[in-house]
């Protein structure tokens, strides 16, 4: 992380901390979108809403106990992950259906349209296989799924990813590894389990 940012980052934490308003209505317009992607790719967007506005009570709640062992971007993510994986073990016991959700992935699929300049049976070709695509993603382990979202989809680095789940960088690599041959096993045929 370069200076700069670190000193943004102290002076954003130093202001929380006092109790600034402005300080974490700053925060929140900075990381609420990316947030509010980030659970819709982890935990669907039924509850997508609730879920961003949950992470942001434990933000709040916890900014006290933030030692600054990395930068706020890494906290908000590992926090907002947490709350997902959470809500998916509650939401797991209720209902193991919730764990394949589609809602996401229709919201998804209006951001990724593909090129008006492919012809209509190319267009629908490319959109079944987004949907085969996010099919295999949201029918992967929450593990595997987290690091992949974070890592492919949100492009954070692997120690960034190791840094939000709280996992060393190899374990990393492993369940990136798996979760990429599970999707791509889908387009090959079937998914596996």
């Amino acid at each position: 992380m370069a200076l700069e940012e670190r000193l943004k980052d102290h002076s954003l934490v130093q202001k929380l901390k006092a109790g600034d308003d402005e300080a974490y209505d700053c925060l929140c317009t900075e990381y609420s979108g990316k947030m509010y992607r980030l659970v819709c790719r982890l935990a669907g967007s039924d509850d997508a809403e609730d879920l961003v506005q949950e992470a942001f009570m434990q933000i709040y709640k916890s900014m006290s106990s933030f030692r600054g062992d990395c930068s706020i971007s890494t906290w908000v993510y590992r926090i907002t992950t947490n709350v997902c994986q959470d809500y998916l073990r509650r939401k797991s016991r209720r209902s193991w259906r919730h764990l394949f959700s589609l809602d996401w992935l229709k919201a998804e699929t209006n951001r990724e349209l593909p090129s008006t300049d492919l012809e209509p049976h190319e267009q629908a070709e490319v959109r079944d296989d987004m949907d085969k695509l996010r099919l295999a993603i949201a029918a992967l382990p929450p593990e595997q799924k987290a690091v992949l979202v974070l890592h492919d989809l949100e492009q954070l680095t692997y120690q960034e990813v190791a840094d939000v789940l709280g996992i060393v960088v190899g374990t990393v690599k492993s369940r990136l590894f798996y979760a990429r041959k599970k999707v791509r096993s889908s387009f090959e045929g079937g998914v596996q389990k």
